[in-house]
């Protein structure tokens, strides 16, 4: 083999050992970075997701390209990545040579065949996920964000003496199909950027949206200003792609003297005036933070008058029933009851009502009907199966209300007969505040000879100190925790709730099984049963008559030996 033989090698390994490390994180753009931190390599989508050519980035520091805000933060990034030899996901703004900026994901690793280089991979972050760079991977609500966010400039403004203004922009009226993808989401995120610029203290704008902002300015900044910069930001990027028209922008100011509102009244004005925004900024009107609170509450009246005209009498609920099974035997331990309202005809999920309920403190209004009409149809042989034993959800909130409670209690002492068919399950468990007045109520209720089911454990930071504190009977695992257990990792942690709850005699349910290997896994880490599609979907005659389901437990490979096939 002759010298320029082995050279030839020698790159192809090179190029064969940096694209490795560009495949480790699937990302837009690989970096290699030298001594003195200059790029020495670059390939990917740069120029078309960044506006950097690989010749406007080799050669050149990459730090040079990070926005000032954010130069701190990369520099630790990297002595990070020198140290240790890996660098977890990171976020971070880059300024790109005509100033529009881009928000990007970093990630790195050093390879032992490169001792003094290392590589660092980038990916585009949406608009919309840029609010919060120090928690990547998680669900961000924006506009509870940003009224956050007001609400602490309101009291920053009532504590120096100064006036703030909020000014709300939307854009999605733009014909955004007449601009590349990469330009409308680099132009999304600089016009982000600029309302930064312009807000208080630099930090005081955000997503509402997708294609709606807000921005909280002093009188030094006026509305129409920051139309003029955005203008001349939409005038560059549309320029380029021959659709100078395609950038449309509404926007509404609004007054923010706030003296005669609380907090909670400012929380609810801004959610009210967000939405409203949002939803159809041609028709806003609001003017002052005073108008959006008023308007806030007479629309929850009529909300609270028109919810309970909706589940007025027993007839306007009904239950969809699925299955819970030995994942040995196949037997049903319970049916679940899965609320619906029906009105004109139509069924009302729980995600469309339940919210509203709970905000408005009418949560317990609704768990007291669907106990009651759990009651009566386990009074009722007719309605289900007179073997079926029903699990129905009582919110964590409604526990903390005496007068629930007290109404509870009757209810449930003139049913006596029907209680060792109710198993009384407890969602958004974390929302209870008394934890010693809850273990005495659900003690109490089991005491009368109903049982306990605690729903979604795992979720929240207190969930085994409610395991610890409340007489459950039965731990409904959340579902993410099942979802993680394909994962060894994952299925080492589910294996030790299962061991803590069969320590402590609670009886152990695996959610959202829709498939014979989760079902093996959960058999494998000792859950004791299981629901979800893989037996049946919620059905309305689901506990008419009682079903076995022996050839999914054969099928899935959980059953016991030596057990017989059940008839059905």
């Amino acid at each position: 083999m002759g010298v320029g033989d082995a050279s030839v090698i020698d790159k192809l390994k090179a190029q064969r050992d940096r694209f490795i490390a560009f495949a480790f994180a699937g990302a837009d753009l690989l970096l290699e970075i030298g001594e003195d931190d200059v790029i020495t390599y670059s390939a990917g989508a740069g120029e078309a997701l960044y506006g950097l050519s690989d010749s406007d980035l080799t050669n050149k520091r990459l730090g040079d390209f990070v926005h000032a805000k954010d130069r701190k933060r990369f520099d630790d990034a990297v002595l990070k990545l020198r140290n240790t030899g890996r660098l977890d996901h990171m976020a971070l703004t880059l300024v790109t040579a005509s100033g529009s900026v881009a928000r990007l994901r970093l990630a790195g690793i050093r390879l032992p065949q490169f001792p003094k280089t290392y590589h660092l991979v980038l990916s585009r972050i949406p608009p919309m996920a840029v609010a919060e760079p120090d928690r990547m991977g998680t669900e961000i609500d924006h506009k509870a964000q940003f009224i956050e966010m007001v609400q602490q400039r309101l009291n920053e403004a009532n504590r120096i003496g100064q006036d703030y203004t909020l000014t709300l922009f939307d854009l999605s009226g733009s014909n955004f199909d007449a601009i590349e993808p990469a330009a409308a989401q680099s132009f999304m995120s600089t016009v982000l950027h600029t309302l930064e610029e312009c807000s208080v203290r630099g930090n005081s704008a955000g997503s509402l949206s997708e294609r709606t902002f807000g921005l909280i300015h002093d009188d030094k900044v006026t509305a129409a200003s920051v139309q003029q910069r955005i203008a001349a930001l939409a005038g560059k990027f549309t320029g380029k792609s021959g659709a100078a028209a395609a950038i449309k922008m509404r926007s509404s100011t609004l007054e923010m003297e706030d003296s005669t509102l609380s907090e909670e009244d400012i929380g609810k004005a801004m959610t009210y005036i967000i939405n409203g925004f949002t939803r159809d900024s041609a028709r806003f009107t609001m003017k002052t933070l005073a108008d959006g609170a008023r308007l806030a509450v007479e629309e929850t009246l009529v909300r609270v008058k028109n919810f309970r005209k909706m589940v007025k009498g027993e007839d306007k609920l009904a239950f969809l029933f699925q299955p819970v099974v030995n994942l040995r035997t196949g037997a049903v331990l319970k049916y679940e009851a899965f609320c619906r309202i029906t009105h004109n005809g139509n069924f009302f999920l729980p995600a469309q009502i339940i919210p509203f309920a709970t905000d408005v403190g009418l949560i317990g209004e609704f768990d007291l009907l669907t106990i009651a009409k759990a009651l009566k149809m386990l009074r009722e042989p007719t309605e289900i199966s007179p073997l079926a034993i029903i699990a129905v959800n009582v919110s964590g909130q409604s526990l903390g209300n005496p007068a629930f409670y007290q109404s509870l209690f009757r209810l449930l002492e003139d049913n006596r007969q029907v209680l060792g068919r109710l198993v009384i399950e407890v969602t958004d468990a974390v929302s209870i505040y008394n934890l010693d007045e809850a273990k005495r109520l659900l003690a109490r209720i089991r005491k009368l000879g109903a049982r306990i089911s605690l729903d979604d454990f795992g979720t929240g930071g207190s969930a085994f100190d409610l395991l610890r504190m409340l007489p459950v009977d039965f731990a409904k695992i959340d579902a993410s925790y099942i979802l993680d257990a394909r994962d060894p990792k994952g299925k080492s942690v589910l294996k030790a709730i299962t061991g803590l709850c069969s320590d402590l005699g609670i009886i152990t349910v695996g959610e959202c099984v829709e498939d014979a290997a989760t079902m093996q896994i959960l058999r494998e880490v000792n859950v004791d049963y299981a629901q979800g599609y893989y037996f049946a979907h919620p059905a309305i005659d689901g506990a008419k008559r009682i079903k076995y389901f022996t050839d999914h437990v054969k099928a899935a490979g959980t059953a016991e030996p030596g057990l017989m096939l059940v008839g059905k």
